[in-house]
This record gives structure tokens, C-alpha cells and sequence, in this order.
């Protein structure tokens, strides 16, 4: 099967293109020994040929300075890379020519069969805008295929076009000629046999980057009196946009001012000032988490509802017994516990694709880059920040977006601090257990002056974890932000369905078997009880239930507290209650503790089952019947501030991370802060 690479520069429509060729016979990965997206499809022509299309990452040009970046240098440069191309599709935006032109000569220099796609004519339609396609094709010597992508206007001709290449046996006249303007060393033809003169020219000049050659070292060496590799790359620069700008006056027939571009900058008055741009941030982000509260609820309450109803009925299909209950509370419980983050997942993303495709989330990158960069970010990170006050899984996800690695993970270390909403049964339990329920000044509750005292504390601790991150990861590459402020454009529907389909099957497939197998291991520590004392507890509520002393209702709560102090889980609460003294916490909230890795919001439950509260287990007014001091309960509530207690989290961060390396480090370095910062608590308040 042909493979064919779809490259092109940031926002030049190549997402639309690949859907537009794919569908939905799309696969996600990881390009191997890096975690950076490698998309993937497959597509038919007419004929019933079948092809591979590879969506190579987003790049201005063949000179890396991201991972992302480097990924396309990798294959490109390489001709024995597995995914080395036999075909380019070379996307171009065809409302800015010089910028997109410049990539495009580039892998027009390196001799790989390409097809040059002049995506959004529509827009150069009703600008009346021409382009002499047949004078650049010869200038590039492969087919042109206009498309809208978008309305998937062209798509069949292009898919002929492919089906239909030949590439061209004539001699080609370079548009940067290395022998002429950089004179390349003798003997390169030994440690790069495969490659054209314009291959070991870029893999010679981005030399310290290169690590796929054999005789690396050997080939360093013979380069050593050579003029540097930044030098000649500004020669390169200059040769091809003097080409490029003698080729754009000779092909683009009408150079009227683009009505959309006046419009564009007519919106950006409003959404890129200082002032009405920060309402306009708010606004967005507003209406954001407001559909993922409010219309992610209903298919949550769904799932939940239907997981519920799948629960009972295999409850009472087989008989009572420890394979009922693992398969109801273990298993069951720990499908619904990956497919109820869905709804949240796939509108996020939705809602980000919409965003991007508007051109508004450059706009909201390119203001918050200066804050950013001072931690080790770059713009993009302001989505995964805001995104994680929602729900930290989806805004981890949604970090993909950061070419940098560096600056990617700093982002994804930090946004488990955001106070997301499974924080938020812990904070109206303990908030109201320690502040009143009063007004200052009259109209401001002060129980909701603490709340929001705890999301700015997260807020506060993730940016300085961020700035001792960037310290240590400073020998890393620094991130190039490069961004490109397109036209503001319709957003394409088809492309935020896909990005929720393909975002949420990832989800289920990733992350979802680590969630599920944490499920059930903690469903077996809190319900496995050894046999002498689950045997001594039954016998102790069968005789008390004879006697009548205590109501139905109050007799199995305190049965169900017993058999979680003595089980698995509650040994490990006694175990471990040595440690957490020092914070005010006995083995009881020990427990409560563990068994709410898997969920946060766990903890209330779980607190009521082991003190037995008679009250609705989910009701804080029944939970403040427990005798908490008022230093361990602010203990308790600066502990969950801090602490990594989601394995949900942790799943999604070894899946975007590629390994446990960085989740190990952050549940590690975030539950010694959280006990720290509890301690100081305790000793402080106390």
C-alpha cells in the first residue's frame, strides 16, 4: 500500500483535507520513541486503489525547532524512515501564498513526488482573487488541485489526481541551489547515500539534532570547517523568498485588498484589546464550562443512570454472593466510571475545534503567550489551564495542542492543581463544616470567599510548581511560539465531530483499561474482609438484628463501617495512620483518603459509610454529625487543594506523557506538597 504524507504550515486547512479523504477510517498513535500525535487513514480512489495518508505535523518549515517539527524532519530527511512518503500532498493556503509557498519549495527541493493542494479557493472566489494555476504548476512541476477542504469542494479530482501521479522524469530547476549558494563538503555520499544534495544540506545543518545516522560523530567531523549552519540558513531564507516573490507577481492575476481580511482586522479591535479582549476571553470560557456543566450532564446522568440499571439487573439475575458484588461495584462500576467522562471529553473538544477553526484560539494564544512564557508555557497552555477548573482529564488531553514537549509538560504537570468540579463535594463539606454560614458586609457569603480562596490557592501553587519545573527542564529546547493569526472563518462542523469521536475513543482505549483494572483493585481492598472477621461481624448483626435494638437502616450502615474497617482497604488505613498523625487524621480518614483515589468526591461517601451516618450518605448535613476538630478539618481541606487523588488523572497523564516516568513524579512530588502543606495547617491552626 502507497503511502502518501499530508504536509502543510499551522491553520492551512489540513485537518479538514484529512477528514475530508479519511472519514472516520482514522487511527490515532504516537510517532515512535516521541509523544507527539501521528495521525493516520486510509481512503480509496475510484480505481480501488486503497492508499495510506500520513498527517504529518504542522511546520513552517524543514528546520526544527519543536518535537513536532522534528517529527517531519525525521521522515522527510530520511528516505529508510518507515513512514517516508511515496507521495506529498502539499497543503497550501491559497489566501497567503508567500507564507505557505516557502515550506512548499522546500519539499519541492528534496525530490519527493508531490501533488500541490491550493486549499480555501472558495475565499479567493468571493474576494475575486485569481491565481494563474497553470504557471505554477510548471514552476513546481507536479499537479495542482484546488479544494475547499471545508465545503469539500475538489476532493474526487483530487483523489483522481492521486490515483492518476506520475512524477515527472524531467530535470528540475532547483529553487535554492546548495552547490551554487552553500557549497556542501566532499564525501557526503558515505554517510548519506540515500539522501539528495538538498537532504544533506538540511540534515548537515541541523546536524546536533540528527540522531538517526550511524556515523554521526564521523560526520560532524568532516563539517567542522564548514560556514555554520544558522549562517546558511539565512541564505537559504533569502534565495527562496526572492524566488517566491518573483513567482507570486507573475501567478496572482488580481491583488484586490481581501474583503475578509478587513473584516478580520475589524474584529480583532474588539477581541484582541487589552480591555474589551479580556470580556470577550470571559464571556467564551463562560459559555464553555457552562455546556460542559450543563449540557454534559444529561448523557452523564444517562450513563450514570444506565450503568445503574445494568448494575441491578445483574444484581438480581444472579445469586448475592462476592462474584455479584464485584461484578456490580468492581467491574460495572469501573466501565461507568471511564464512559461517564465522555460527554465532558468529547464536548471539550468539540468546543476547541470549533474555537480553532474560527481563528479566535490563536487570537486567545497570542495574548496570554507573555504571562505564559515567564513559567516555562506558551499560549496554547491557556486552553488546558481554564479546561482544567471542569474536569482535569479532558484539559490534559487537550495540552496535544503544544508542539513543545518541554512546555507541554510543564502544562500537563500543572493542571491537576486546577480545582476541578470532583473537588467540589470535598470543599462544600469541609467549607461548611469550618466557616459560617454568613455575610460580610451584607452581601458577601464568606463560605463562598473560602471556596474561592481555595481555587486561587491551586491557581497560585501551579504556577510556582511551574517555574521550579522550568528551572529543571531548562537545558531542554525552548519552544518557538510561531503563530500565525488567520481569517476569522465558519467553523466546520464535520471537523468538531470527528475531534469528539476520535478524542473520545482514545479516551475509552487508553486510558479507560487503567481506570477500570484501579477500579476493581480498590473495589477488592474495601470489600474483601478475612474470613474469621467477616464470619465474627455477620454473627455480630445477625444477633443485633434479632434483638430489634437498632432500625434497619442504622444497622446496615454500621455493618457496612465495620466490614470496611477490617477490610483490605481499612488495614491499609491502620497501616498508614502512623504517617498522617502528624496532619490530625486517625485510620478512619486514612481510609477515606485511599479509597478516594478513585474519585475525590469518594471521600464524602466513604466517610459516612465508616462513621455510619444515619443521614443521606451524599448529604453534608448529615456528614457534620461527625466530630472533625476545626484543625483537622481545614488539615483535610488544604490536603485535597494539593492532592493527586484521581487515578483518572494519572491514567491520562501516562497516555499523553508515553510512560509512568511523569505521572510517578507528579502523584509523588503532589501528595508530599499536599502533606506538607496539611501539616503546616495543622500546626498552624491547632
Amino acid at each position: 500500500m502507497k503511502k502518501i504524507a499530508l504536509v502543510g504550515n499551522p491553520n492551512c486547512g489540513k485537518t479538514s483535507l484529512f477528514n475530508a479523504l479519511t472519514g472516520l477510517n482514522q487511527k490515532v498513535g504516537n510517532y515512535p520513541g516521541v509523544t507527539v500525535d501521528k495521525r493516520s487513514g486510509k481512503f480509496s480512489t475510484a480505481s480501488g486503489e486503497t492508499f495510506e495518508l500520513i498527517d504529518l505535523p504542522g511546520t513552517y518549515s524543514l528546520s526544527s525547532n519543536s518535537l513536532d517539527e522534528e517529527v517531519v524532519q525525521r521522515i522527510l530527511l530520511n528516505p529508510e524512515n518507515e513512514d517516508y512518503p511515496d507521495l506529498v500532498l502539499m497543503v497550501v493556503d491559497a489566501t497567503n501564498l508567500q507564507r505557505n509557498l516557502f515550506l512548499s519549495s522546500q519539499i519541492y527541493d528534496l525530490d519527493i513526488p508531490m501533488i500541490l493542494v491550493l486549499n480555501m479557493v472558495d475565499v479567493l472566489e468571493r474576494d475575486n482573487i485569481e491565481l494563474d494555476v497553470v504557471t505554477l504548476g510548471e514552476t513546481f512541476d507536479c499537479p495542482i488541485v484546488p479544494v475547499s477542504a471545508k465545503k469539500k469542494r475538489g476532493i474526487e479530482v483530487l483523489k483522481e489526481s492521486i490515483a492518476n501521479f506520475q512524477a515527472s522524469s524531467v530535470p528540475r530547476t532547483s529553487f535554492y541551489d546548495v552547490q551554487n549558494l552553500a557549497q556542501l563538503p566532499d564525501g557526503l555520499e558515505q554517510f548519506l547515500p540515500k539522501q539528495n544534495d538538498y537532504q544533506r544540506f538540511k540534515i548537515c545543518n541541523q546536524i546536533s539534532k540528527i540522531d538517526w545516522i550511524s556515523d554521526r560523530v564521523a560526520l560532524e567531523n568532516s563539517l567542522q570547517n564548514r560556514e555554520s549552519g544558522y549562517a546558511l540558513e539565512i541564505h537559504e531564507i533569502n534565495a527562496r523568498y526572492a524566488a517566491i516573490h518573483e513567482l507570486i507577481d507573475h501567478v496572482k492575476k488580481d491583488k484586490k485588498a481581501s474583503s475578509s481580511l478587513a473584516l478580520t482586522d475589524k474584529i480583532d479591535r474588539v477581541v484582541t484589546h487589552p480591555v474589551w479582549g479580556l470580556f470577550v476571553f470571559l464571556l467564551t470560557f463562560f459559555v464553555i464550562f457552562q455546556v460542559i456543566f450543563t449540557f454534559a450532564a444529561y448523557p452523564m446522568d444517562w450513563i450514570d443512570m444506565g450503568m445503574a440499571w445494568l448494575g441491578e439487573k445483574v444484581s438480581t439475575a444472579l445469586p448475592e454472593g462476592l462474584f455479584n458484588d464485584f461484578l456490580v461495584n468492581g467491574l460495572i462500576a469501573g466501565i461507568g466510571g471511564v464512559l461517564v467522562f465522555l460527554p465532558q471529553i468529547m464536548l471539550l473538544f468539540g468546543m476547541v475545534t470549533l474555537l480553532e477553526d474560527t481563528g479566535y484560539l490563536a487570537r486567545v494564544s497570542h495574548m496570554s503567550d507573555g504571562m505564559l512564557r515567564r513559567f516555562g508555557m506558551n499560549g496554547k497552555s491557556v486552553i488546558p489551564l481554564v479546561s482544567g477548573f471542569a474536569c482535569a482529564i479532558p484539559a490534559i488531553m487537550a495540552a496535544r495542542t503544544i508542539e513543545n514537549r518541554k512546555e507541554r509538560l510543564i502544562t500537563i504537570f500543572i493542571t491537576p492543581l486546577m480545582s476541578c468540579s470532583a473537588r467540589l463535594p470535598v470543599y462544600v463539606f469541609l467549607v461548611a463544616f469550618l466557616v459560617p454560614d454568613e455575610k460580610l458586609w451584607g452581601f458577601l457569603n464568606l463560605q463562598g470567599l473560602m471556596m474561592m480562596a481555595m481555587y486561587l490557592l491551586g491557581l497560585v501553587v501551579s504556577f510556582l510548581v511551574a517555574l521550579i519545573i522550568n528551572f529543571f527542564l531548562r537545558k531542554q529546547a525552548e519552544g518557538t511560539f510561531l503563530l500565525e493569526l488567520p481569517n476569522y472563518k465558519v467553523p466546520s462542523m464535520r471537523n468538531a465531530y470527528n475531534s469528539m469521536i476520535n478524542k473520545g475513543m482514545t479516551f475509552v482505549k487508553e486510558a479507560g483499561k487503567i481506570i477500570v483494572i484501579a477500579a476493581i483493585v480498590i473495589w477488592a481492598l474495601a470489600n474483601i474482609v478475612p474470613s474469621s472477621q467477616k464470619e465474627r461481624i455477620e454473627e455480630k448483626y445477625a444477633r443485633l438484628e434479632l434483638e430489634g435494638s437498632l432500625e434497619p437502616s442504622q444497622l446496615e450502615y454500621q455493618k457496612n463501617s465495620e466490614m470496611l474497617e477490617y477490610s483490605y482497604l481499612g488495614t491499609i488505613g491502620k497501616t498508614i495512620e502512623p504517617a498522617i498523625r502528624p496532619l490530625g487524621f486517625d485510620w478512619k480518614i486514612g481510609i477515606a483518603i485511599a479509597a478516594s483515589f478513585a474519585a475525590r468526591e469518594v471521600f464524602v461517601g466513604t466517610m459516612a459509610t465508616i462513621y455510619a451516618v444515619e443521614d443521606d450518605p451524599d448529604s453534608p448535613r448529615g456528614l457534620k454529625a461527625i466530630k472533625f476538630s476545626y484543625p483537622v478539618a481545614f488539615s483535610l481541606l488544604i490536603f485535597y487543594v494539593f492532592a493527586l487523588q484521581c487515578m483518572s488523572t494519572v491514567a491520562i497523564v501516562r497516555q499523553e506523557t508515553g510512560g509512568w516516568k511523569w505521572p510517578f513524579i507528579q502523584f509523588v512530588s503532589f501528595t508530599a506538597l499536599a502533606y506538607f502543606a496539611s501539616w503546616i495547617t495543622y500546626v498552624m491552626v491547632r
